[in-house]
Formats: structure tokens, C-alpha cells, sequence
């Protein structure tokens, strides 16, 4: 076969965007059974492994020899999309300017069309790589309550577990006085969920001096919340950054300084590692339309560095928010594992920017969001990395339309990330 990387992966991943997997509801084995499909025709033998028939997961295997085992884990489910904002319909994979527009095709669709192709390629060309390959490509990434993706997957198929895993997570090259770098990210972040609570007492709206309106004083409390809690935590993810990107003496402030000033979006990325980032996501209130609210709770979506714990989280919220009458409940942070920073698979990562970007720089890190990997160190004892590099997008493309409008991943970049898989699955153990 012809070494149109780049034209197979974007063909697949139209394919992929059209198939609407917004969760809530899901639905992913739609897109399942066509990553399935094309990985029959080129000869590798893959199963949806389901607890709800609508929501499966792919596991795809490519035998290698008695080497070390890899799996590639992406998620085929997406945050929600409307149409306001976007300049292209959100699921209709429209291509465009030499990338392929629509929700997912960052985050992360795009790792799953192109580590497809990069084992049909090997299975076509009649290449054995040094140990199994797989391609797990799971369901409910992105909310992680229907018990039906990875958790129960890991349990469900014990026989899943590999030695090496490639997960999503960083992979965006960013550029700073000393060479271009790209983040490894070998651990996670915490994620916690937190309720803001106010009750009050209900009454007529018409006369609202006779109730308790609990949604004004929400209102005021939310207000005070900011965008980080808790002292900075500079553990050594976030130090390998602040050498890297602000080499040099001086304290805390002056090098995050030099780190914004030698780029503004890596600046804002090693802050939110050391601190514990509070976003409020969503108000509900109950009670109908003529009455005064006498319940009303905001949503904080929190992530924390892996040494806060939940007690610390709710007494650094309590202390920034202030006095006040409500309720505070944050859930059992999630994630937080790491990964050995040195390994072979960080060796064939290496190999492979070494050929094809020599210039750069990879840097291990935490990643700053949730994903499935901490599953992976957790219950197999993987190591386990996110990584889907960028090579030609801006770094600043991908942090403002992932989970926003016009999501967008270059063709040249899957390219770039086809040959990523097909030099890591090749070359890991060799």
C-alpha cells in the first residue's frame, strides 16, 4: 500500500465525526462497528465488547511476537456540540483547508482513525511487530457514569492488560526560546466534583418577602469563587516544565513569568499543574415556575494535584469562598496516578521525534485534565502515557477548540501521528 497516511486517516475520521456519539446518550457502537469494519478488510481481527448494546467498546488485537504488549486507548464518545459558534456543521466531518472539521476530531477521534490505520498498514504489509498491538477504543470517556467504558471494561476483560499504553493526554508542540517541546503526560491530575448548595424556604413569587430565594445568595457565593485554590505545589512534572521552557534562577513568580513570556499558553498550562483549578459548570434549581426557588446548587468542576486530598479540597474552597450559609460537598478525586517517567515506551517516543523532529524537546508532565489512563496504572499496573503529537497545528488550536466550536485536527497532522504509531509499535522491545 501507498503511504497516503494522511489521506486514510482523514477519510476515516469523516467518517467517524458523522457518527454522532454526543454524550449523554452515547451511542457509540455505531462508531465502533466502523473502526471494526475497517480493520476486518485489512485483516485485523477486532470485537465490540458491550454491556449495553448501544454503548460498546472496540478491542481490536494485532499479534506480534513474545515482546512487550502495547495498547493504543482512545475514547469514541464527544462532548456535546450546537450549532452556534461553529462555522461548519459540528457533525458532518467537513474538510476544509487541509484539516477535517468537527466535534471529536481532537478529542479524540483522531487517535482512533489513526492508530486504525497504522495497524492496517502493518497487518497489510505482513509486519509482526515485537509484542501484540492492541486498539481499545472505549465508550463514556467524557462523563464516566453509565458504568459502561473503561472501568467496566478492565474488569469485564482482564486479558486486555498490556505492559505499555498510549492514551490521550498531551502531544501539542509548543514552542520557547530553547526549541520546540512537546508534554508526556506520565500522570494525571485529580478530578473532583463539587456542590455548592443553598436552601432556602418556599413561597408565593408574587410575594417574594414571604420565602427565602435561595438563587441570590448562590449568585453572590459563586461570584467569589476563583479560578485556583491552595498554595502551588510544585512537584517535579511542573519543574521539568519551568527548566525547560524558563531555565534560570529566581523564585516561583519570576520564573512562571518567564515561562508566560516565553509562551503564553504553556505559562497558563504549568500554573494550572500546581495549583487546584475550580470551574463552576452548571446551576439547577428546582421548584416551579411560580415559586420562590428555595433550592439552588452550582456544580464545581475541580481539579487537584495529586497530593490534595478531598478533605483539603473542601477546606481550601470554604476558606476562598468565605463566609456564608451553605452546603459543601465534594466527591472522592479520581485519577492522580503517574507513570515511571523513563521506560521504553518514552525511549520509542523519543525515536520517533528524533527522525522526524529533531529540533524538539520531550518533556514528561501531568496532564491537566481527566482521562481514562489512570484506569490502565490502576488495574494492570500499565505504564501508560498520554500522547497524540500535533506537529503542525499551533499548540493554541487545539486548547481553544477542544470541547469549543470549530474543532479541527490537520491532515498533515494525522499523518504525523499514523507514522507516531506505526515507529512506536515497530520499535518498542525491538
Amino acid at each position: 500500500m501507498t503511504e497516503d497516511y494522511g489521506r486514510r486517516a482523514a477519510d476515516l475520521l469523516k467518517r467517524l465525526v458523522a457518527c454522532d456519539t454526543s454524550n449523554p446518550p452515547g451511542r457509540e457502537t455505531q462508531a465502533a462497528a466502523l473502526v471494526a469494519d475497517y480493520l476486518g478488510a485489512a485483516g485485523v481481527p477486532s470485537e465490540i465488547v458491550a454491556k449495553d448494546p448501544e454503548r460498546g467498546n472496540l478491542v481490536a488485537r494485532l499479534r506480534g511476537g513474545d515482546g512487550p504488549t502495547l495498547m493504543f486507548l482512545g475514547h469514541l464518545d464527544v462532548v456535546p456540540a450546537e450549532q452556534r459558534g461553529w462555522s461548519v456543521a459540528p457533525f458532518a466531518g467537513v474538510e476544509r483547508d487541509g484539516a477535517i472539521w468537527g466535534r471529536g476530531t481532537v478529542d479524540m477521534k483522531c487517535q482512533v482513525a489513526s492508530v486504525a490505520v497504522a495497524l492496517a498498514e502493518l497487518a497489510s504489509s505482513g509486519t509482526k511487530p515485537p509484542g501484540d498491538v492492541l486498539l481499545v477504543a472505549v465508550a463514556d470517556e467524557e462523563v464516566g457514569t453509565a458504568e459502561v467504558g473503561t472501568p467496566w471494561l478492565v474488569e469485564e476483560r482482564p486479558d486486555i492488560r498490556t505492559d505499555f499504553a498510549i492514551g490521550e493526554g498531551a502531544g501539542e508542540r509548543y514552542d520557547v526560546p530553547g526549541g520546540p517541546m512537546y508534554l508526556l503526560d506520565v500522570g494525571v491530575k485529580q478530578g473532583s466534583k463539587v456542590t455548592l448548595r443553598v436552601t432556602g424556604r418556599a413561597g408565593d413569587a408574587s410575594l417574594p418577602g414571604l420565602g427565602s430565594d435561595a438563587l441570590r445568595p448562590l449568585a453572590d457565593l459563586v461570584g467569589r469563587v476563583p479560578h485556583f485554590v491552595g498554595d502551588p505545589i510544585v512537584g517535579p512534572e511542573a519543574e521539568a516544565i519551568l527548566a525547560a521552557a524558563a531555565p534560570g534562577d529566581g523564585g516561583l513568580a519570576q520564573r512562571l513569568e518567564r515561562a508566560r513570556a516565553a509562551n503564553g499558553y504553556l505559562g497558563q498550562l504549568v500554573e494550572a499543574l500546581m495549583r487546584t483549578t475550580v470551574v463552576p459548570v452548571r446551576v439547577e434549581a428546582s421548584g416551579p415556575f411560580n415559586v420562590v426557588t428555595d433550592t439552588a446548587e452550582c456544580l464545581l468542576q475541580c481539579a487537584l494535584p495529586p497530593e490534595v486530598g478531598q478533605a483539603e479540597l473542601e477546606a481550601h474552597l470554604r476558606e476562598a469562598i468565605g463566609p456564608g450559609d451553605y452546603e459543601l460537598e465534594a466527591s472522592e478525586p479520581l485519577g492522580g496516578s503517574r507513570s515511571p517517567a523513563e521506560s521504553p515506551l518514552r525511549d520509542a517516543i523519543e525515536g520517533f521525534l528524533a527522525e522526524n523532529d529533531p529540533e524538539a524537546r520531550l518533556v514528561p508532565t501531568l496532564g491537566y485534565g481527566y482521562s481514562d489512563c489512570h484506569v490502565l496504572r490502576e488495574t494492570f499496573g500499565t505504564t501508560t502515557y498520554g500522547f497524540i503529537p500535533f506537529r503542525h497545528a499551533p499548540a493554541a488550536q487545539n486548547l481553544e477548540t477542544k470541547h469549543g466550536p470549530d474543532e479541527r485536527v490537520l491532515v498533515a497532522d494525522l499523518d504525523f501521528q499514523v507514522r507516531c504509531a506505526l515507529h512506536v509499535a515497530r520499535t518498542l522491545g525491538a
